[in-house]
């Protein structure tokens, strides 16, 4: 056996082992657009300010934007801003992708409940959290749970249309057949609709997720409460443009590292199922 036929852990036909499966090469490509991105962005941004097309006052240069992102992950007030955002983006994404994919499923699992529900649906999830701010805020004050309440307005809707529309786009045809042989309704539930569903309960999930950060961005920068977006509304009072360019960098920079966790995860998690299965060459 040759050298290059005693490695066969090393390429799969020719190509490296971390470019074999096309999920692999998607998410490389992904990579390489991002950085591409950053560094015209990059590029124009510095370009821009140095000839005085933007004007300083407003837009420091892209270098010393970067100098503040670094001492920003130095200092603790930093750390502390990003623990009390990703307190409220966690419980809020918990409780609305608990409640929204338990309420979604009832709903998709019955035709008379979901035809009854569907219009006072339709009537509040349209309203957007920041309508229901000033309520909350005289509410509950500037307080974890105002932030999560906003959250939930924002997000259980996105889980519960997901979630439902998962269930009732289940193969009919194969939910009769199970029945033709008598299996149950729970058995068919179980063995069929929640397997069959789970791609659009993820995907739901995974919306749920950034739309979450927005909406505490959100309510930190209009109610006031402690997290980044109050940071960013801090250093916009201050005058400080250089540390809240920084700041919404780093907000930015968060929603894409959640995005790709969640995508991550999502193919890990359902690999089994043939929506997530990688292509075959």
């Amino acid at each position: 056996m040759s050298a290059h036929q005693s490695g066969p852990s090393a390429t799969i036909s020719g190509r490296p082992a971390f470019f074999a499966t096309p999920w692999e090469r998607r998410w490389v490509q992904l990579v390489v657009a991002i950085l591409i991105d950053v560094a015209i962005v990059y590029v124009l941004w510095q370009v821009l300010t140095t000839v005085g097309v933007l004007p300083e006052r407003f837009f420091p240069d892209a270098n010393s934007v970067v100098r503040r992102v670094w001492t920003l992950l130095q200092v603790s007030l930093f750390w502390v801003a990003l623990g009390n955002t990703m307190e409220s983006w966690a419980a809020g994404l918990v409780l609305s992708g608990a409640a929204g994919t338990m309420a979604g499923i009832l709903l998709g699992s019955s035709d008379r409940a979901y035809r009854f529900c569907r219009v006072v649906i339709e009537l509040l999830r349209p309203i957007p959290p920041i309508v229901i701010l000033p309520l909350a805020l005289l509410a509950l004050g500037v307080t974890l749970q105002f932030k999560v309440l906003l959250i939930l307005q924002g997000t259980f809707w996105v889980v519960l249309l997901q979630a439902a529309y998962g269930v009732r786009g289940v193969d009919r045809v194969m939910l009769e057949t199970a029945q033709s042989y008598g299996m149950s309704k729970m058995r068919r539930f179980f063995h069929i609709q929640l397997p069959g569903s789970l791609p659009y309960i993820a995907t739901g999930i995974r919306i749920a997720a950034i739309f979450a950060l927005i909406v505490s961005i959100v309510a930190e920068l209009v109610g006031g409460a402690p997290g980044l977006g109050n940071q960013i509304l801090k250093a916009m009072s201050a005058g400080d443009s250089r540390t809240m360019y920084a700041l919404i960098l780093l907000t930015g920079l968060l929603g894409v590292l959640i995005t790709a966790t969640f995508s991550w995860l999502e193919k890990r998690v359902l690999f089994w199922h043939p929506a997530y299965r990688p292509e075959t060459r």
